[in-house]
């Protein structure tokens, strides 16, 4: 402090000194209630009736304000001073006796100096661009003037542009202290939102499309999944470090010869102890082991199944889930001795091996569950040792969401497929009628884990099984986000596709409650009160990019509070889109959306019979099983399905004719007419209840408007595939990628129907189907139209891992490990240095990987 009176003793002298000048009613004694209360009113400038009101002696000699006035003015110097000598004059110090305080601008009695939030708006000095401004925290565009006030705030550059990769996620909110930490995937940050003014006070630029979040037991770090970066960003979150919200460390695994990653597309993380973390590598099947104090990869955690993403740790266990975790079905073929005519109907070696039967003819097709079939859903870990301790089966078949109770009850939000309810396309000739118009089932799975080992799956059933269905608006579809209360008597849920957040009975799983919120909403974390029953559900609509605070005081009732909006690069149109290809309304009972087959952009992994035309050679006897394709990568992929139908901008002949041409079905001139055409074909059969179809406002079968399918036409064309998985950063893919390239287009002659540059082809000879992209092959399991290569006999026969390596499925397709590598290094448009990041801190600044890396970066910033 500069005061030159700071102790109490020179105070009181200064005091003592001047007590015959602080009788301001001249009554002969100075007091605190009259005198003290005139020289306070004095120094704050009151005038009039209010200086003197209940401030004068009952014998005082100056009874009047002008009289009260005029004493004070003859005494300016000593009454308007400094008399804590701070160099703050007495009539501005709101603490005129406290020389390490002078101003209390929000008025709560506390001083500024001693206040961490001046004025009182709920964000921290240290974070507030205006500490003093109640009405503003932040000034995005750096001109000085607060975003609410300024009409330039810029919402994105427009200059900027951003793939809608579409990515997954995981936990994409969590709440740390007094904020609420949330994934803004499409602009690249973690916003900062303060919980008690709820408005987003900082904005951390973090990798690109991070999408998980998990805190520090400690507090003082939030860690994001990038899941396009494949990188983790360490924010620190300490309010009291000089680096307070700031990126302090990248953690990455990189390759040391290329450069590429080896930490492809995390997403979700969960920490054991402050100095260890998991992070899940979904496309690799695997858990990264991470140490916190290094921030370094130190083991991976095999899953013997396909994208594990969801995590969570509870006392000394790791719980992981694997998203597409299948449900035991498959094409029904065997060995020929175990022909049965139901889970057998066909010699798969004679169909699959021994002859390519792309058309599926002279047989009978059906898709069965077969229970040789593995199908692992919930991996536990010990988190003192890593070893593996249970795996538990049959949860679902899309697996969301996890969370688990202090006692050990483990709750998974998932969706069941009914890909074999009308799977008897051969043996029985069913069609997408005997599917009923319900794709999934919505559930919360709950496997008890109390005791030493799990219990079997119990299935909470959000809806009504088919043939009865929810009424309308009442669908809970796409169970995502998924939290339980510190009481373990409630669960909160999101449902993405219904655009709703609701709660549950955690004994009962009987749904008490339900609410609108944003579109898509994904992630949802939780405030409590001193007894652990929530009172406040945060909710990230991930596609509506908004956060919906909901009040959860009564949990049968829970009631939309506030709507946060976050910055959005996204085009609107296509924005637009991508909500309607997650809104589970474009179903007629209003259960599953187009996303929930697609997930991500990605695919299910599963075969459906839905209404593919039968081919129209002898031995066709049936609806062909198909298997769902992904709509990644559409943009100059038509037509677009197995059976090159749908979207057709060339004509000739397909599945459906396959010895005569047909007239194209869409413009060559208008590529999105292609993707349209796409949307009306799907919204009119797989979405619809064929028996009772309606019409929208075009007069076309089905039930979104034109414009939301124009919208949604646009967003298919604008999902690209990620970035190659293991592409160098110099952009030179290696010598074994060059050699598969050889390989795949002139000794396999594979590149006579998948043709560069994008790997397709349209119109084959003979049978008509289309050539699908091998763009993105590392992520899909499930290979061929109707999946027959992935049948558990075959896979037995030749000794494959029943988990079902991607890399070993394609090899029996007919890859090579040369191959093999053009796909992960192949290009999807996107260079090998596209998101990669480097952190400067002091354990990295000196490495040579560092000085490399940047290197690389700033070449390819400077390439056109």
């Amino acid at each position: 402090s500069s005061a030159t009176r700071s102790d109490a003793d020179t105070i009181a002298s200064y005091l003592d000194t001047n007590k015959g000048h602080f009788d301001i009613d001249g009554d002969g004694s100075t007091e605190a209630l009259t005198d003290g209360l005139l020289l306070l009113r004095y120094l704050f400038g009151f005038g009039g009736a209010t200086l003197i009101e209940g401030a004068v002696g009952t014998d005082a000699t100056r009874t009047t304000a002008d009289e009260i006035k005029t004493y004070f003015d003859a005494r300016i110097e000593l009454f308007t001073g400094d008399i804590d000598g701070d160099g703050v004059s007495d009539s501005q110090d709101a603490f005129p006796l406290n020389d390490s305080e002078a101003f209390d601008t929000d008025g709560d009695g506390i001083g500024n100096n001693a206040d961490t939030d001046d004025d009182g708006d709920g964000v921290v000095d240290a974070v507030d661009a205006f500490p003093l401004d109640a009405t503003e925290v932040a000034d995005s565009d750096g001109d000085g003037i607060g975003d609410n006030a300024d009409p330039d705030t810029p919402t994105f550059d427009t200059n900027v542009g951003h793939p809608v990769f579409a990515s997954p996620h995981a936990k994409p909110i969590v709440i740390n202290g007094s904020y609420v930490y949330v994934t803004n995937t499409p602009s690249d940050t973690v916003d900062v939102v303060a919980i008690a003014s709820e408005r987003v006070v900082a904005r951390i630029d973090v990798g690109i499309d991070p999408v998980g979040l998990a805190v520090r037991p400690d507090g003082n770090e939030v860690w994001v999944a990038n899941h396009v970066s494949d990188s983790v960003s360490v924010i620190d979150t300490d309010p009291d470090s000089a680096t307070f919200h700031q990126v302090i460390a990248t953690i990455q695994d990189i390759d040391a010869a290329t450069l590429s990653t080896r930490f492809d597309e995390p997403v979700g993380i969960a920490f054991a102890s402050n100095t260890k973390a998991y992070v899940t590598l979904s496309p690799s099947n695997q858990v990264a082991i991470v140490s916190g104090e290094s921030y370094s990869v130190t083991g991976h955690l095999p899953i013997r199944a396909q994208d594990p993403r969801a995590i969570t740790v509870q006392g000394n266990r790791l719980f992981v889930i694997p998203f597409e975790s299948n449900n035991q079905s498959q094409l029904s073929g065997c060995t020929s001795e175990k022909i049965d005519g139901d889970i057998c109907t066909f010699d798969a070696v004679e169909h699959v091996f021994s002859n390519n039967n792309v058309l599926s003819v002279n047989y009978d097709a059906d898709i069965i569950k077969n229970p040789l079939l593995p199908d692992r859903d919930l991996y536990i870990f010990n988190t003192a040792d890593d070893t593996l301790l249970e795996v538990v089966n049959t949860v679902g078949t899309l697996l969301y969401g996890i969370a688990v109770d202090s006692g050990g009850r483990v709750f998974v939000s998932q969706t069941d497929a009914r890909n074999t309810a009308n799977g008897r396309a051969g043996t029985e000739k069913d069609g997408l009628e005997e599917m009923e118009n319900r794709a999934f089932l919505n559930q919360v799975t709950m496997v008890d884990c109390q005791g030493l080992s799990c219990s079997e799956p119990v299935f909470y059933d959000l809806e009504p099984l088919p043939p009865s269905h929810p009424e309308p608006g009442m669908g809970l579809a796409t169970p995502f986000g998924i939290q339980v209360s510190e009481d373990d008597s409630t669960l909160i849920v999101t449902a993405a596709s219904s655009d709703k957040l609701f709660t549950m009975d955690a004994n009962t799983g009987e749904v008490l409650g339900r609410t609108t919120v944003g579109s898509v909403p994904r992630g949802v974390a939780l405030l409590a009160d001193g007894d652990g029953k929530p009172t406040q559900g945060w909710v990230l609509n991930t596609v509506g990019n908004t956060v919906s605070v909901v009040d959860l005081t009564s949990l049968g009732n829970p009631t939309l509070k506030t709507t946060i909006t976050m910055n959005d690069p996204t085009d609107a149109e296509v924005k637009k889109g991508r909500i309607a290809f997650n809104d589970a309304n474009a179903s007629s009972t209003g259960t599953f959306s187009c996303e929930s087959c697609h997930p991500d952009g990605g695919t299910d992994q599963l075969i459906w019979v839905l209404q593919t035309p039968i081919c129209d050679v002898g031995g066709c006897t049936q609806i062909p099983p198909r298997l769902t394709m992904p709509i990644r990568g559409l943009r100059d992929t038509a037509p677009y399905h197995w059976d090159g139908i749908p979207g057709d901008p060339f004509g000739g002949n397909n599945t459906q004719s396959i010895n005569s041409d047909v007239e194209p079905n869409c413009s060559l001139t208008d590529a999105t007419s292609c993707t349209r055409f796409l949307v009306d074909a799907g919204l009119a059969t797989t979405m619809c209840d064929v028996t009772n179809c309606p019409e929208n406002d075009e007069g076309k079968l089905g039930l979104l408007s034109g414009e939301r399918r124009d919208a949604m036409a646009k967003f298919l064309f604008s999902v690209p595939f990620p970035p190659s998985q293991t592409r160098p950063i110099t952009n030179q893919v290696t010598q074994q990628a060059k050699d598969g390239f050889f390989e795949f287009n002139f000794v396999k002659d594979c590149g006579n129907c998948h043709k560069m540059p994008f790997l397709v082809s349209t119109n084959t000879g003979g049978t008509g189907m289309d050539a699908p992209t091998w763009r993105g092959a590392y992520d899909r399991w499930m290979v061929t139209p109707q999946a027959r290569l992935n049948i558990i006999d075959l896979m037995n026969l030749v000794g494959m891992d029943d988990s079902f390596p991607e890399r070993d499925m394609w090899i029996l397709a007919g890859a090579t490990p040369q191959i093999w590598e053009m796909v992960v290094q192949g290009s999807t448009g996107f260079s090998g240095a596209f998101g990669r990041q480097v952190t400067l801190n002091e354990a990295s600044a000196n490495l040579a990987e560092t000085a490399t890396m940047l290197d690389y970066l700033e070449r390819a910033a400077m390439e056109e």
